[in-house]
């Protein structure tokens, strides 16, 4: 989408020459585009600051017709007046931003628990902000809403418990039922307390849509859906599913090489396809540098195969409106077959020479263990807990499928820190309480 100035990113009639365009749309120079934001180049003119309405319009004109426009979204749960300044995506991703469940993700599990591997290890919270990236990148190049994109992906994993899928894994036993994804909901609609007037951040319907229904080519969510049953998310959505499969994939592997778990030689003679793919122009480089060149190499692959499957997907469905991708066959974004299946043969190998390595296994083991004896605890004697999650405790009881859903609400709020400090406090005798 390009303009008479030359950007494709929709600024123009650029007043002064700049450092490059912060869309990172190339264009050599920007500063503000006057008819946006109503000025005139004359000295002394009063800025007019944009209002909802003009960044909506803004989205009318330069989105593209498939994409979620915010003034057209289908609302919030709750009835709260507008924002003056922002648009509604906007003021979801500023609030999950300011949340506190999303600042808990620097202190919970992505591979390793907070702590462990080095002090440059993914946590959940910087997968979230390189999912963000990605993912924001992908929807800008087909014209999508960035906001929309950005609020989805920031909470895609606001529901993982601590010490990651291991945990996750040990909660579902207990609690006789637990998915990250649902966990994330109710975070989001219940758990948060911030506003007099609702619990919950209140975000809108099609946010709560791309938690409920984000998937992988490993992740399956139920079938059960509260938010538009039986269609198609939004392109915006399906980015962040996508960007998911990228960075988890390509950043585990990183932190496996920079760690030394895995090795270039071991790698060079996996034979991977994605790897021997992302070869070209490393050689005689030291290690560390040709792990980053290689993750780097991985990530643009992988992005340009998603977005040549869209650009066959869009033609394919005959994709020309959000109604349209709703009720479309099939995911819009998405990796080719090939692609998709050296995903699943690099994620097998990772799985058995990164995730089972038995360093990790042992901090798997670990807090598999501080899960499972603090809700056996919690569970028979609630006075350890503090005064009003006790009470919650009691008068919850045990669920429709068996395990007490206060409890593992609960212990799903800690960080691996909490749980490991809470954990001595309450088992080891030495431990000051």
């Amino acid at each position: 989408m390009g303009n008479g100035d030359g950007h494709r990113c929709g600024l123009s009639k650029i007043l002064t020459c700049s450092p490059p365009c912060p869309c990172t749309c190339g264009s050599i120079g920007y500063n503000t585009r006057l008819d946006l934001l109503k000025l005139s180049p004359s000295p002394g003119t009063r800025i007019m600051l944009l209002t909802r309405k003009d960044l909506e319009e803004r989205e009318k004109k330069y989105l593209a017709p498939y994409a979620a426009v915010s003034s057209d979204g289908a609302g919030r749960e709750h009835a709260e007046p507008p924002p003056e300044y922002r648009t509604h995506y906007q003021r979801d991703w500023n609030r999950i931003a300011h949340s506190p469940a999303y600042r808990k993700l620097k202190f919970k599990t992505q591979v390793f628990p907070f702590g462990q591997g080095d002090d440059a290890s993914r946590d959940r919270l910087t997968h979230t902000l390189e999912t963000v990236q990605i993912a924001t990148s992908i929807a800008r190049s087909l014209g999508l809403n960035e906001d929309l994109t950005r609020a989805i992906a920031m909470a895609h994993d606001i529901g993982h418990p601590p010490f990651g899928h291991a945990g996750e894994y040990v909660l579902n036993r207990l609690a006789a039922g637990f998915d990250h994804n649902d966990h994330g909901l109710k975070i989001l609609r219940t758990l948060e307390k911030r506003y007099p007037g609702f619990d919950g951040l209140n975000l809108t319907l099609e946010v709560l849509e791309g938690i409920e229904k984000h998937e992988t080519i490993y992740d399956h969510p139920s079938p059960r859906k509260a938010f538009f049953p039986g269609l198609q998310p939004t392109m915006e959505a399906q980015a962040v599913c996508a960007a998911d499969v990228i960075a988890f994939h390509a950043h585990d592997l990183e932190d496996a090489l920079r760690l030394g778990i895995l090795t270039i030689e071991q790698m060079n003679e996996a034979g991977l396809a994605l790897w021997e793919a992302v070869s070209g122009r490393v050689a005689g480089l030291p290690p560390r540098i040709q792990a980053v060149q290689r993750t780097r190499a991985l990530i643009n692959l992988l992005v340009r195969d998603v977005l040549s499957q869209a650009e066959t997907r869009l033609e394919q469905y005959s994709i020309k409106s959000l109604d349209d991708v709703r009720n479309a066959p099939g995911f819009i974004f998405s990796f080719t077959e090939p692609v998709q299946s050296q995903i699943r043969t690099l994620g097998k190998f990772l799985h058995d020479n990164f995730y089972q390595n038995y360093k990790i296994i042992r901090m798997i083991n670990k807090g598999e263990t501080i899960i499972e004896r603090l809700y056996g605890e919690y569970s028979r004697r609630p006075e350890v807990l503090p005064a009003h999650i006790a009470a919650e405790v009691r008068s919850q009881g045990t669920g429709p499928t068996g395990g007490n859903p206060a409890i593992a609400d609960y212990i799903a709020g800690m960080t691996d820190r909490y749980a490991t400090e809470e954990y001595c406090k309450i088992f080891e005798v030495d431990y000051r309480v």
